[in-house]
């Protein structure tokens, strides 16, 4: 039996106190401090990245293109380089970015995986720390229902990235194929500028990514149809760019916090954390637990997970510890922890130490 004490989020909050892990699961949860813990700090679940774009890393950022310029399919620059890339760079470029997330605490990954179903079998294939959860997407612009077969025996889903990028009948189609196989099926939204939050909708996507432009009627209509929503707002900031968390949440919304692209972003949810914090603030929110639970509760709820705040008896072991400065756990935890990674990270009966 394995144990770990600290500052320990629960169902209720923090609490003092220690878990014991025993055969891959959470035996015990509670108050006190621990006989021989093997790390000490915040213990909490481990993180989702909700939204990822990880071959990216490999492509060097032009701080001269416009965000449509730079990623728009099918010809935006990162698209022309990726179809133009060696399979060995971008296989490394995803295997390196797995290891960095669970050095980072992020057990899993939402990817956004361009390149058809070759594009999804790699990411599969490369990723062997941290597990993607893969949404992937055609090679073309049209629709082959052979096409969206094969990429949805490969993938978690289908993502395509706006409905102004596509005709919105193969969108249509796309989405009805994702849901008749039981997989989730996602869009970018009004990331740039405003789009039609009614045609959106009517595609019944699983969550939407960025929102940035949308309007009070948009979030109050997606949080009417129950469709999570996930922000970037590093992401969002290089391209001036705000994700409105604050009108999000006295909306209701589930919101989960992603990364993006990884050229310009590395798929850091610490860093991310401190990001969404601190623009919480700046957007008049006087709490800062609802970053918490954009990195553990609100994707898993997303992913269709158990979606429980903390740690609890009987549930799968997938926690970490985190060092803690000997502040308020949720302040530390959001702004504080930038800057390092977890002491130790436990699924299962696997455990890492750093």
């Amino acid at each position: 039996m394995q144990c770990v004490d600290g500052k320990v989020l629960t169902a209720e909050g923090f609490i003092d106190g220690h878990v014991l892990i025993e055969n891959g699961l959470v035996k015990e949860v509670a108050p006190g401090r621990g006989k021989d813990p093997i790390a000490s700090g915040i213990v909490l679940p481990t993180f989702i990245n909700a939204h990822t774009h990880v071959a990216d890393y490999a492509v060097p950022v032009d701080l001269d293109m416009p965000l449509d310029k730079l990623v728009a399919p099918p010809d935006g620059l990162k698209h022309r380089l990726l179809r133009t890339m060696p399979e060995s760079t971008m296989r490394e470029s995803m295997s390196a970015m797995s290891e960095h997330m669970r050095r980072q605490g992020i057990s899993t990954f939402v990817d956004f995986r361009e390149g058809g179903v070759a594009g999804s079998r790699m990411l599969r294939e490369a990723a062997r720390s941290a597990t993607p959860v893969i949404m992937g997407r055609p090679l073309g612009m049209n629709y082959d229902p052979e096409e969206a077969n094969a990429l949805l025996d490969s993938a978690d889903g289908i993502a395509c990235s706006s409905i102004s990028d596509y005709d919105i009948d193969v969108l249509r189609q796309l989405s009805e194929k994702a849901r008749s196989r039981g997989k989730f099926f996602a869009l970018h939204a009004s990331e740039r500028e405003r789009e039609d939050m009614d045609l959106i909708l009517d595609l019944k996507p699983s969550f939407l990514v960025h929102l940035n432009c949308a309007t009070d009627a948009d979030l109050e209509a997606c949080v009417k149809q129950k469709v999570p929503m996930v922000i970037c707002p590093r992401s969002n900031l290089f391209f001036a760019r705000v994700p409105p968390i604050r009108r999000m949440l006295m909306h209701g919304a589930t919101v989960s916090l992603g990364t993006d692209n990884a050229m310009f972003c590395l798929p850091d949810m610490l860093v991310e954390m401190e990001c969404c914090g601190r623009l919480m603030r700046a957007q008049g929110m006087q709490r800062l637990g609802e970053v918490v639970e954009m990195v553990t509760r609100t994707p898993r709820i997303l992913l269709r997970q158990r979606a429980t705040l903390g740690i609890e008896p009987g549930m799968p072991c997938d926690l970490m510890v985190l060092r803690h400065h000997g502040g308020d756990a949720v302040t530390d935890l959001v702004l504080r922890n930038g800057a390092q990674g977890p002491a130790a990270m436990f699924q299962g009966d696997r455990v890492w130490r750093w």
